[in-house]
């Protein structure tokens, strides 16, 4: 259940255009407002950390915990806080909406023992052979009809005797499979059985099956199933839970819930792995509950060191120690000034952007609640979701700052040996900044100044605090030619005009000359 989406150029919604006069009405809690970020380059970086909405489970967040030692049992107790692990009755079905099938047909390909049935328990048995090349149920006005492709290519009527005003369904109790013919030329192998439900003038692909063997589906599309066994195990009961829940509170009165990450990925038995068919006989019906009822076992694939409130008792807002363990899970994104006015030509020329308003929970204070983005003509006002979605970011858990523009010589540095954001320096801590005739970029873990004469330099610990101390490149000492390095006792970093060494006691000595 992890999300990202496109740019898009459209406003999306949660979006409001004020007017550069009506900007300065508009509440900001202090406490909670960055300082607007103008571009600097013509560049605005943003850097966050996590991947989807951050509510509930971590994925890697549980294989930290699991690599740490943790049962699938404490890792759901760790993500749903307050639950209890339950029970549910053994062989009940769920249904599940094939949405990639969008062509308001069921077709299947032939096989041995597959049949077509309705919903009084009437069937009829679907022939094989070199003239029966795919079959379909199509809707027609209020019934349905059954067609077979020929030889020639040609769609075929075949008469069924069953009732065309009913559900009908096709399943296979020879093979225990059917093979869906999905538009495209895609085939989707699938247990249980395939009807097609009708759904307002249309119709829609749902497949039928046991809640264990959908589990079997999904738990390797939602998390490598290679990955330590509790870790799969939690994610099964997650999964279990989550379709479980809207067992009870349908999406439609034809289908339970979606085959995608607006519910959660079901792939068929296509996808089926042993580590995740071990995982779901190991936790078979395992559930869990909140009270009495089965708890929204929300999930994404991280949460950036610190999980989202999800508005119950048990989807609570809290700091993740396992969700960096296994992965660095921060990123960045540019974007140009020009790109920005293109998606929202209405604020004219790019003078900032500011999250205006976060959640105070993580990093950089927390989740994004709303962000402004400020130009010459006026500016425009989305909600941090609409603006997450706006830019394809990975989460709403960031950082906005100036600069730091691709090509240039610090952010050439920085995603080049010094490893990015996952690297050494971590991601951008401030704007980059024009300073004498060169460029000086802030760090999680350090700090790069470039000029054209010395390149880029990395100083890092009491050299770099010693060299900001004495006024950094408008100082004597001009721009680092060097980047600090560990010397007998300390470290040290030669600069155009001296040197700073920082012995491992006492105080750092500033040469010039």
């Amino acid at each position: 259940m992890s999300h990202s989406s496109a740019a898009r150029r459209m406003l999306a919604g949660g979006v409001a255009l004020l007017t550069t006069a009506a900007l300065a009405c508009v509440a900001i809690p202090e406490a909670r407002a960055d300082a607007a970020v103008a571009p600097m380059n013509a560049t605005i970086v943003i850097t966050g950390a996590g991947w989807g909405h951050g509510i509930g489970m971590s994925q890697y967040g549980a294989y930290g915990a699991a690599d740490a030692g943790l049962s699938h049992e404490q890792i759901l107790a760790f993500y749903y806080p307050g639950t209890k692990l339950a029970k549910l009755t053994a062989g009940n079905t769920i249904r599940v909406w094939i949405s990639s099938d969008t062509d308001n047909a069921l077709n299947v390909l032939p096989a041995k023992g597959q049949r077509v049935r309705d919903s009084a328990g009437r069937s009829y048995s679907l022939p094989t052979g070199s003239n029966y090349r795919q079959w379909r149920i199509k809707r027609s006005g209020s019934k349905r009809v059954l067609q077979y492709l020929n030889a020639k290519g040609s769609w075929v009527t075949r008469s069924t005797g069953l009732s065309a005003a009913r559900v009908w369904s096709i399943d296979n109790p020879t093979r225990g499979l059917v093979t869906a013919r999905l538009p495209g030329g895609r085939n989707r192998d699938v247990r249980g059985k395939l009807a097609l439900r009708f759904y307002g003038s249309g119709a829609r692909t749902v497949n039928t099956l046991g809640m264990e063997s959908y589990l079997r589906g999904v738990v390797p599309a939602e998390m490598p199933t290679s990955w330590h066994a509790e870790a799969v195990r939690a994610q099964a009961v997650a999964a279990r839970s989550y379709a479980a829940r809207f067992q009870v509170s349908p999406k439609t009165s034809s289908y339970d819930l979606c085959d995608t990450t607006a519910c959660q990925v079901y792939s068929g038995q296509d996808v089926e792995t042993s580590g995740g068919n071990a995982a779901v006989a190991a936790t078979a019906n395992q559930v869990l509950k909140s009270g009495s009822a089965i708890a929204l076992t929300m999930f994404s694939s991280s949460n950036g060191g610190h999980s989202a409130d999800g508005g119950t008792s048990y989807l609570v807002a809290k700091a993740d120690p396992y969700d960096g363990r296994m992965r660095n899970q921060k990123w960045s994104a540019w974007f140009s000034s020009s790109a920005i006015q293109k998606m929202y030509p209405a604020i004219g020329t790019l003078r900032s952007v500011q999250v205006a308003e976060r959640d105070g929970d993580g990093a950089w204070g927390g989740r994004a609640e709303r962000v402004l983005i400020a130009g010459s003509k006026g500016s425009i006002s989305l909600t941090g979701a609409a603006f997450r979605s706006a830019f394809g970011l990975k989460e709403r858990l960031f950082g906005v700052h100036g600069g730091l523009k691709p090509g240039t010589g610090n952010h050439e540095r920085w995603q080049g040996d010094l490893g990015g954001t996952t690297g050494r320096l971590g991601g951008p801590s401030a704007s980059e900044v024009a300073i004498a005739g060169g460029l000086y970029a802030q760090f999680e873990h350090g700090a790069l100044y470039w000029s054209k004469a010395t390149g880029s330099r990395l100083l890092t610990g009491r050299v770099a605090s010693t060299y900001r101390a004495a006024g950094g490149p408008v100082s004597a000492l001009g721009f680092p030619t060097t980047d600090v390095a560990a010397v007998s006792g300390g470290t040290r970093a030669d600069f155009q005009h001296g040197r700073i060494t920082c012995p491992g006691s006492g105080d750092c000595v500033v040469d010039l000359g």
